[in-house]
């Protein structure tokens, strides 16, 4: 799933509850890597020239690939997908820091929401659910970006119900400042 949407519909599921902003936190948490990577080869590599290329999607297509082919996104990409690595850091929280709701385990929980959310939507690039202790790979049966598996299927429903609950959300916000409106008299 793309990454804006973990952290959309962690948003959503989590509003009400505390710790709201690091429930999101852990929900982008696994890609964030590409973003902190892409930003480092945009730099080092100069791709603002990029505006003079007479090729200048290739040149970032180009750049985009390198990105998910360079050494250390794909350890972190990963790691950052393992359960196995999930569930090590969640044992420490735990020994640490209880099992009460915190801002760790909600980051932690969050994780491990965009670790099945992954599961479920990548096929092709699906990474080892077990890294690095095994290279055993579950291949969802929907891909958010491969057409060969419902891709268009997949982002009509999940752009659907993302407008859907925006307008709940709005419609939500309305009511309450109506109704404290309607207190205040």
């Amino acid at each position: 799933m793309n990454t804006l949407h973990h952290g959309y519909w962690t948003y959503f599921v989590t509003r009400k509850k505390g710790y709201t902003g690091w429930f999101i936190f852990g929900s982008i948490l696994p890609d964030i890597v590409y973003y902190v990577m892409f930003l480092y080869l945009i730099i080092r590599r100069k791709a603002w020239q990029v505006i003079d290329d007479p090729d200048p999607m290739r040149s970032l297509f180009g750049l985009v690939h390198d990105l998910f082919e360079h050494p250390v996104v794909f350890v972190l990409r990963q790691a950052g997908h393992s359960v196995f690595v999930w569930a090590i850091v969640f044992i420490i929280i735990l020994v640490w820091k209880g099992r009460k709701l915190s801002k760790w385990t909600a980051a932690a929980y969050a994780w491990l929401g965009h670790i099945v959310i992954d599961l479920l939507t990548h096929v092709n690039d699906a990474v080892p659910m077990f890294y690095p202790i095994s290279s055993y790979t579950f291949r969802g049966p929907v891909s958010y970006w491969d057409d060969d598996y419902h891709a268009a299927a997949f982002s009509m429903v999940n752009t659907t119900l993302i407008l859907l609950t925006l307008i709940y959300l709005i419609v939500q916000k309305f009511r309450k400042r109506r109704s404290q409106k309607v207190h205040e008299r």
